[in-house]
């Protein structure tokens, strides 16, 4: 069975059935590549077969030419309409099938008169068909109709069988359905094997997209530290406020190195052993006092105002604080970094009657494309589409979002529209159940 090479969908268009169409787009030229081959094949079998029978019975040599000539025709046909109409060729082939059964059984029926070769032959080509066309179950059931129709047709119009009827046709039927049982194998594995080989390529592409990125990430920050150490040790700078200034730079870029290594970690630790949970009773208002107070000072930009809300400071939850505060961490490191004016609202709210509490992260920056929302929450994906560039990160942080919020038992909205911010609200259980 020859392996299927994938042609990967286009980067946000990886869904299952991009792939699937990409699957029968393949199928389909593979079909229109394979039947001039295999009817090659097919009439250098009759040329020798033929050749056999004029040897032994001259007075066939008419028919047999008559016959040659029309199986001659059908595959010229055939492969004109491959090239003319390539988006058909499943059922120009299957069309071609039928064709050539028609024309086998009608010169056994009425020259030879012979059902048993008649059978024979039927038998041959389902055979031929199912291991050379990958057109999988629906393809097969379809030449399988054809041949018994053939077959059924050469018993009514002479052909002659020296068994009961009821014995060729259920040979016939058993090795149909055994050949449409085999189609139906064949295509899973291949459906099988081209979803793996475009996983594989898609990855492979997303890992060099990572590498160069990270390897941008990790370059930039460095040179800033690598340079201004370099003139600090210079002495560069003589006035303390330019050396302050410098080592904040400094400071500033080791916490960027400090941020991306921190992500990878945490991806590590998500695809290796899964999310550890320490479940503990805590206040929501608590976990959010917490955080804003460990919130990184040079996140938030001049004129950016970050703003806290808590509907109930007195909800209690039982989660996992860590992994929360984890969430809710990343939620506005990206909202911040993607936000030039404005604000960047953190806002809990307690639905009762769900027993669930709504983490909001809100932000007046410039939003994401529309065709990019499925994407964002992939690893190594960042909004492109349509938009101004989305810099400044590797695209670790909402994939790890994603991840903690289904292990907390929680779901994760976003809504966002271009030039207009973003909305992402990350609903967890109350009691989260262990």
């Amino acid at each position: 069975m020859e392996r299927p090479s994938a042609t990967i969908p286009e980067r946000g268009r990886g869904a299952p059935a991009d792939v699937d169409a990409a699957y029968r787009e393949e199928t389909r030229q593979l079909i229109a590549k394979r039947f001039p081959v295999a009817a090659a094949i097919f009439l250098l079998l009759m040329a020798i077969g033929y050749s056999i029978e004029a040897f032994y019975f001259p007075q066939r040599w008419w028919p047999l030419s008559l016959c040659y000539g029309a199986f001659v025709a059908t595959f010229f046909v055939l492969i004109a309409l491959l090239r003319r109409f390539p988006r058909y060729a499943l059922a120009t082939v299957l069309l071609g099938s039928v064709a050539i059964a028609f024309t086998t059984a009608a010169y056994l029926a009425l020259v030879q008169r012979s059902a048993e070769l008649c059978l024979l032959a039927m038998i041959g080509l389902l055979t031929g068909q199912v291991v050379q066309f990958p057109w999988g179950v629906r393809g097969q059931m379809g030449a399988t109709v054809g041949v018994v129709t053939a077959y059924l047709w050469a018993l009514h119009v002479g052909a002659v069988t020296t068994l009961p009827e009821p014995y060729g046709l259920f040979a016939l039927g058993s090795h149909a359905l055994m050949t449409i049982v085999g189609a139906q194998l064949l295509e899973s594995y291949r459906l099988a094997a081209f979803r793996e080989a475009a996983e594989s390529a898609r990855a492979n592409a997303a890992k060099g997209e990572f590498l160069a990125t990270v390897s941008h990430e990790v370059r930039t920050p460095l040179n800033i530290i690598v340079g201004y150490t370099d003139l600090l040790l210079e002495g560069a700078f003589e006035e303390r406020s330019e050396q302050l200034d410098a080592l904040g730079r400094i400071h500033q870029s080791s916490r960027q190195l400090l941020d991306l290594i921190q992500s990878m970690l945490d991806i590590n630790r998500l695809e290796g052993g899964g999310v550890s949970l320490l479940v503990e009773e805590f206040q929501v208002a608590s976990a959010l006092d917490d955080l804003r107070a460990t919130l990184p000072a040079n996140w938030c930009k001049p004129g950016i105002a970050l703003a806290w809300e808590a509907s109930d400071t007195a909800t209690r939850m039982r989660s996992d604080r860590g992994k929360l505060e984890m969430i809710l961490r990343n939620l506005i490191h990206n909202a911040l970094k993607y936000t030039e004016q404005g604000s960047v609202i953190v806002s809990a709210r307690t639905d009762g009657e769900r027993q669930r509490v709504d983490f909001v992260v809100a932000d007046t920056g410039q939003g994401i494309h529309s065709e990019d929302l499925q994407g964002i929450f992939e690893m190594f994906r960042q909004g492109s589409n349509g938009g101004p560039p989305r810099g400044g990160g590797v695209g670790l942080g909402l994939y790890i979002v994603k991840q903690l919020t289904h292990a907390l038992g929680g779901e994760i909205r976003v809504d966002s529209r271009l030039g207009a911010g973003s909305r992402f609200t990350v609903s967890l259980p109350l009691l989260l159940r262990e």
